[in-house]
């Protein structure tokens, strides 16, 4: 039988990709999620990506202007402080922003600093002026935690808290799947930008523990800075430690063997409960502070790293509240249109 392509929706959508021109990992796994949504929703469409860590160019602006809907995948891409195109994560301004009509899809907040209130009064109003230009008023957008929905409803942006989207494949199935015992092994992880004497005091603990309590400890690197971090930390057995090397093939190997996940990269615990596996993500900043309020995701502080042997040792089931319900709402959105 022909096919009749007259039937069927081929369009455009532009996607602000944050893993381009980027050496982080995580928004590599960000972005997958990212693609594996947008795709299903939108079977017969032509994507077309275009970076978020460089400034917009003209064919940006052009394809911002031809293509049906815009998205910017979800990272800590938004803040209240106006910085410019040149400083921000998202590296837009005015005279850009009067081109787009972007949806978020799982974005979050920068920075959960408190400014002084007289000094970021005329910054806030800026980035209100910049984001109402830029961001969709038509559709509300995908935030992954309430902090960042509360933030955008100050500037009077609609939006759900969906939770990251990274998070919409751990269905209650999905998740009873993994085993509530530990394994023989585990991958962990440290961060190259927390690295004041506290947070490394934490990651030699950490390491130390870890190497105390399981038989194969994996160090997946994210950053180049990890291994310099690394080799400052002086862990006692440190030569037991086996690397993973900084690509998300090889991760994904690592985490198709029965292992535990236990470390401080956010996104590297959500991968891992991806593939099944028992994890607990030490929180390092607020993303896993305020996203495990909202869904129970398993953290635990830096500064309370000994807590980690109870983890190990028990038998946590991995009770995330992933809000189904939220992600259906803003997803009929766009059928009904």
């Amino acid at each position: 039988m022909r096919n009749d392509m007259t039937n069927n929706i081929y369009n455009s959508i532009l996607v602000f990709d944050t893993s381009v021109v980027t050496e982080n990992l995580g928004d590599f796994i960000i972005m997958d999620a990212v693609r594996k949504q947008l795709h299903s929703m939108f079977p017969n469409s032509f994507f077309i990506n275009a970076p978020t860590h460089e400034t917009v160019g003209i064919q940006t602006q052009q394809w911002a202007k031809e293509s049906e809907l815009s998205f910017i995948g979800g990272t800590n891409i938004l803040t209240n402080r106006f910085r410019g195109r040149n400083h921000s994560q998202w590296k837009f301004g005015f005279r850009d922003g009067k081109n787009f009509s972007a949806v978020g899809l799982g974005v979050g907040w920068t920075s959960y600093k408190k400014y002084d209130r007289l000094m970021d009064w005329p910054l806030n109003i800026a980035q209100s002026m910049l984001y109402k230009r830029s961001l969709s008023q038509k559709y509300l957008h995908s935030v992954r935690d309430s902090y960042t929905q509360h933030q955008l409803e100050k500037m009077g942006i609609k939006s759900i808290n969906t939770a990251c989207v990274t998070m919409w494949g751990l269905t209650e199935k999905h998740l009873a799947a993994i085993s509530l015992k530990k394994s023989d092994q585990v991958v962990t992880t440290i961060t190259n930008y927390y690295k004041t004497p506290e947070y490394l005091a934490s990651y030699k603990q950490m390491l130390e523990l870890l190497l105390d309590n399981y038989r194969v400890v994996k160090l997946w690197i994210q950053a180049k800075e990890d291994i310099e971090v690394f080799v400052r930390l002086n862990v006692e057995g440190a030569d037991r430690i086996q690397f993973i090397s900084p690509n998300l093939s090889d991760y994904d190997e690592a985490l198709s063997e029965d292992t535990d996940y236990i470390g401080t990269r956010l996104h590297a615990g959500i991968r891992a409960l991806q593939h099944q596996r028992r994890t607990l993500i030490v929180e390092l900043d607020n993303r896993a502070r305020e996203i495990a309020k909202d869904t129970n995701l398993p953290t635990v502080s830096y500064k309370d790293i000994e807590s980690i042997a109870n983890f190990i040792h028990g038998e946590r089931e991995m009770d995330i509240h992933v809000p189904f319900d939220k992600i259906n709402q803003w997803k009929q959105q766009f059928l009904n249109n």
